[in-house]
């Protein structure tokens, strides 16, 4: 519910002054919603949803973040400064209003000691008789709390660290892909290409951000149907090979003397294979990950942590993208963004088991599991 909030403040902020100091608190601000929207929308989808469609309601959240960036991409280059902090208040108004009539989380209130309410509250989010996975619920929360949520948990405890150690190989293999620069740098690297004479750089871009949340409508429902690992695998590889061609028609454009024109299908295919890949495995289920991997007394830890690793992962590829554009070229952000996704990819088939349809914080043990004891 602060989330709301904090968002419409940091747009009238805008609206009130257009100071330098006036824009970082309005950074600040619209940060604490996004972070906190990041890691507590995904912890509130997984306790409210059955094993068995855990991963296409937790994916749901993926669309809607590419709706709203859609939005924002859409009208932003027709409008005002001041007429798009308009366009842009309504909608945490909304959001705001909407989350009063949001109950919490039978898990969490179980948590709290609030059986009566956390029974009612799945009868809520349920058809049909709920007894017998209320009494897991209770059992598992059970066990669950019998050790005390810390930090030092998250490391010393060998399920919990694996978990840990498999949810930010995703998360590097979300974000050092450069998932967060095709969104911020989208129109750069279109403006670089010379290649789009149907239509423009600005227009491919808004393209770029239909395109992603069009596929993650038909990925929802593929992760509780196929499976985590073998979409995660596909996704690592798949974006491998997209931006591996999408590098090599960069190289052809910026280092040779051969007419790039003549491979501009390597750009669209590339970019488009991209959208398919990133938004099936990488892009979805980190959050679905998350949200599920872990216990219910370092889940909460666990989501912040994963968030702020990302963050900086976020922050580094975005503040080296444009020096290697000077120093080298574009290919080479790109050939990097491939490798980081072989690696993940690899990793990922060593490390990674199957979560779809079990119990939150349910593990399996592994063979492995010794090399994390």
């Amino acid at each position: 519910m602060s989330i709301g909030p904090l968002c419409l403040a940091g747009w009238i902020l805008v609206l009130c002054s257009k100071s330098m100091l006036s824009l970082i608190m309005v950074r600040i601000l619209h940060g604490l919603a996004v972070g906190g929207a990041y890691t507590i929308t995904p912890i509130y989808a997984a306790e409210i949803a059955e094993p068995k469609l855990r991963g296409s309601i937790t994916g749901i959240y993926q669309i809607t973040s590419y709706i709203g960036t859609t939005y924002a991409f859409s009208v932003g280059p027709y409008l005002s400064y001041d007429m798009f902090a308009y366009a842009c208040l309504p909608l945490p108004i909304i959001n705001t209003i909407i989350w009063i009539y949001v109950p919490e989380t039978p898990y969490y209130l179980l948590m709290t000691k609030h059986d009566n309410e956390a029974k009612d509250v799945l009868k809520y989010f349920r058809n049909g008789d709920i007894e017998e996975e209320f009494q897991d619920m209770q059992k598992a929360v059970a066990e669950q709390m019998s050790t005390k949520g810390s930090w030092k948990i998250l490391f010393c405890d060998k399920v919990e660290r694996k978990a840990l150690i498999i949810v930010q190989i995703v998360a590097m293999a979300k974000y050092l892909t450069g998932m967060t620069v095709f969104l911020n740098y989208a129109l750069d690297s279109f403006s670089k290409s010379g290649s789009f004479h149907i239509i423009s750089a600005e227009e491919m871009t808004i393209l770029m951000e239909v395109l992603p949340a069009v596929i993650a409508i038909f990925a929802i429902f593929m992760s509780d149907w196929i499976g985590r690992k073998p979409l995660l695998l596909v996704s690592c590889f798949g974006c491998f090979m997209a931006h591996f061609l999408t590098g090599g028609y960069y190289y052809i454009h910026e280092k040779t003397t051969l007419d790039a024109s003549n491979f501009t299908w390597a750009l669209y295919i590339g970019f488009f294979v991209y959208c398919i890949f990133s938004d099936i495995g990488v892009g979805p289920l980190l959050e679905t990950l998350q949200s599920e991997m872990f216990g219910a007394k370092t889940r909460g830890i666990a989501c912040g942590f994963t968030q702020g690793f990302a963050g900086v992962l976020s922050l580094i590829v975005i503040k080296i993208y444009t020096p290697i554009n000077e120093h080298y070229g574009v290919y080479l952000n790109y050939w990097f963004y491939s490798l980081v996704a072989l690696i993940c990819g690899l990793l990922l088939s060593l490390l990674m088991y199957e979560t779809a349809g079990k119990k939150i914080g349910q593990m399996e043990d592994r063979p492995w599991d010794k090399a994390f004891a």
